[in-house]
């Protein structure tokens, strides 16, 4: 849905393509029927659709890398790639966003295949990809990069993104929540990524585990019926969870990504836009009926539709009956350029009449396609429709995109009237509220049950709590000389065999206060804790058996002390690295001190490197004789 997938995989096409003619005259009919532009304009806008997509990535804001990544960009790609042809073709150099915040998002004016396949994009590509890997950067596509920003996410904020495999969007969540790691501050949020099926909510946990967030839960969900779950708060009553920020990226036709997804212009119709209104709705009222008082929802879909996009709008304000209100955010992403969204569209049958109401429409099966929320209402003028933006592939280069911005301005759900009741210090009855979650529930049943079958929920290795006392934090506390304060409630088991503590995980208090709801049971689980320890397959004699992770060292490098850490010169790296099993004596002398200090287990490695270049640790394991570096092969290369 937003192009995100691995920045190496394959963009091989099938065979087909090459017969793709990027010509549609239904789509140009349709669109030009509705006015989303004028005429001189919209001929702009075809021709800029005909194009390739530029390649996009973010430097991840987060992280302490993210300056000097950028100023490597800036200082040694940007001169380097003045001068690229390939194919005759001349290249412009990567060059930011101009309306990205910091600087931190980035443009190549070639397709990913160019990037990929080309031996003058070779050693970009090498860096691009590695830098993925290691969580510093993420391929996205630029307009998919909006929704996150108008979000205006803070650290304490919990956040639920209803739809959200691949994943590039939750990680930008994710950044945001950890916005605050340069100060050392843990975040108080939550963010918690759902997606429908369950296959792709797996693909959610890859994209998302780079970034090793302890704030973070996947879920496995139909998002039109996301459960309520009841969560104890600091001692509090346990009461609905509500979120403070929603995105609801729906499903949907994609004929915004016609840049990139090319068998589009032979197979596009109207009909997959009135298929899919009807669940569109669904899914962003369920956001908002999860969306706390206050707090902002964000409604997105990379389409030109107004029926996927503006009808959509009008029918949830309808529904919400003044609990919503759009929000106009001109004032942000100020140099992003945008075009108002419609008040009036059309309704194109399938033998391509254009109708105003479902009555127009004789046979009764073609009825019942039509939903009437499709037809734009009486009231359009009113609703403020005009605030939402609609993203235009010729106006920054980009693919097509439709963002809408809504704040809930009064309660709207039972949850909602519970949370004002609690703030005004009244007590409330769980049973009451349960009735009148199941009546706001009724408004999404009949149509969500209709677009989705039920399917058995697949079984997962249970998320088990440890108990603070439990033998083995100690034992991993006083051999890293982690500090007496650090949680000792916080570590997490994934196991059928939880006596064993093969590996340890860490979650943070959010996440915590959700696994301890009386209700958790209601909530699919398919991920959550950063993996920071795992126990080694034999026991180490005077050691500690348990060793850190990778995931988990960007965490720990903040807190184990300097009797665990060693430091090493390039030269000793490459020793380390090329060499399965190098023995301590192969290392410098300072180095050969330092380590028979040590006793036997793992420790961090720190890698003394030039100023210009990304700071580097590596977990490794401190044998009798000799050292093994703990990463995987694909990271050593």
């Amino acid at each position: 849905r937003d192009g995100s997938a691995p920045y190496d995989s394959s963009d091989r096409k099938p065979s087909h393509y090459k017969d793709i003619v990027k010509e549609n005259e239904n789509f140009k009919s349709y669109y030009k029927s509705q006015n989303i532009l004028s005429d001189s304009e919209f001929e702009t806008f075809y021709s800029a659709l005909q194009t390739t997509l530029p390649s996009t990535f973010r430097i991840t804001g987060s992280r302490s890398a993210a300056v000097q990544i950028r100023e490597f960009i800036e200082n040694v790609y940007v001169p380097e790639m003045q001068n690229v042809i390939v194919d005759g073709e001349k290249y412009q150099p990567p060059s930011p966003l101009a309306w990205y915040p910091d600087q931190l998002g980035w443009q190549v004016n070639a397709s990913r295949a160019i990037l990929r396949r080309s031996a003058e994009f070779k050693k970009f590509h090498k860096f691009i990809v590695a830098e993925t890997e290691a969580g510093n950067l993420s391929r996205q596509e630029a307009v998919s990069m909006v929704p996150p920003l108008l979000m205006d996410i803070k650290p304490h904020q919990w956040v639920l993104d209803m739809c959200a495999a691949p994943g590039s969007k939750t990680a930008q969540i994710i950044e945001a929540v950890h916005a605050n790691d340069l100060l050392n501050e843990e975040p108080t949020g939550l963010v918690v990524a759902n997606d429908s099926d369950y296959k792709r909510s797996h693909m959610l946990v890859h994209q998302t585990k780079r970034l090793q967030s302890p704030c973070f839960m996947a879920t496995n969900h139909d998002a039109t019926q996301f459960p309520n779950v009841h969560v104890h708060k600091e001692g509090e009553q346990a009461l609905a969870w509500q979120f403070d920020r929603v995105l609801c990226d729906v499903p949907c036709s994609g004929d915004g990504t016609l840049r990139k997804n090319e068998k589009i212009w032979n197979d596009w119709g109207n009909g997959a836009a009135i298929a899919l209104h009807t669940v569109q709705v669904q899914i962003f009222l369920r956001g908002a009926q999860l969306l706390k008082v206050g707090g902002r929802v964000v409604y997105s879909t990379c389409s030109f539709n107004p029926l996927e996009n503006e009808a959509v709008v009008a029918e949830v304000l309808r529904l919400a009956d003044g609990a919503l209100e759009i929000k106009d955010v001109s004032d942000q992403l100020p140099a992003l350029k945008r075009h108002h969204g419609l008040s009036t569209w059309k309704v194109m049958t399938k033998d391509g009449q254009y109708i105003n109401s479902v009555d127009e429409i004789e046979d009764s099966r073609q009825r019942s396609r039509f939903p009437k929320s499709a037809f734009p209402p009486a009231n359009a003028d009113s609703l403020h429709l005009d605030r939402c933006l609609r993203i235009y592939p010729h106006d920054q280069d980009t693919g097509g995109f439709f963002v809408a911005v809504f704040e809930k301005v009064k309660p709207m759900t039972a949850a909602d009237r519970a949370q004002i009741a609690k703030s005004e210090g009244k007590e409330v009855s769980w049973a009451e509220v349960e009735k009148a979650e199941a009546e706001d529930a009724s408004l999404l049943e009949s149509d969500a049950k209709k677009s989705k079958p039920d399917v058995p929920g697949i079984k997962e290795a249970p998320f088990d709590l440890m108990k603070p006392d439990n033998p083995d934090i100690d034992e991993i506390r006083n051999f890293y000389g982690i500090e007496a304060d650090f949680p000792r409630d916080q570590f997490l088991l994934r196991s059928e065999e939880v006596a064993k503590n093969r590996s340890i995980y860490y979650i943070s208090k959010s996440v915590k206060a959700v696994l301890e709801a009386p209700d958790i049971e209601r909530l699919h689980v398919v991920n959550t804790g950063v993996r920071l320890f795992v126990r080694q397959g034999s026991l180490v004699e005077g050691g500690c058996p348990f060793r850190v992770t990778s995931e988990g060292l960007p965490m720990l490098e903040r807190i184990i002390s300097e009797r665990r850490r060693v430091h090493i010169n390039h030269a000793e790296l490459k020793t380390l690295l090329t060499q399965a099993f190098p023995t301590i004596d192969e290392f410098e002398p300072a180095t050969q001190t330092r380590l028979a200090e040590m006793e036997r287990g793992c420790c961090i490695v720190h890698i003394d490197l030039p100023e210009s270049i990304i700071p580097m640790t590596l977990p490794v394991w401190r044998g009798k004789t000799s050292l093994n570096v703990l990463i995987n092969k694909q990271d050593k290369t």
